[in-house]
């Protein structure tokens, strides 16, 4: 079985006890769907990542340091050892 990093900002650090965590997966799988094992019986990341059963688009999602929005979305492909990273957009002027 391949891992995929999931690299957290503050807040889900704060409701998963950890910067990073680690998730099991078995071959390419889709970005959407790593992250939905990700919130599993944990409702509260759930809410932080996901509107109407889509990825937020307040929070940048990267993979291996590149956005999502570069790659194929949320259906984008992950693999062994690739590097998710989840933060939240920020705008001002």
């Amino acid at each position: 079985m391949v891992k995929i990093e999931v690299s957290l900002h503050y807040v889900l650090q704060n409701l998963l006890g950890a910067e990073s965590v680690e998730i099991p997966v078995n071959g390419k799988q889709k970005l959407k769907e790593v992250l939905l094992r990700l919130c599993e019986g944990k409702p509260e990341a759930y809410e932080l990542l996901f509107k109407d059963g889509r990825l937020r688009r307040e929070l940048i999602f990267m993979v291996n340091g590149v956005g999502i929005n570069h790659l194929a979305g949320e259906d984008t492909e992950v693999k062994d050892s690739d590097v998710i990273t989840i933060v939240p957009a920020i705008a001002g002027g």
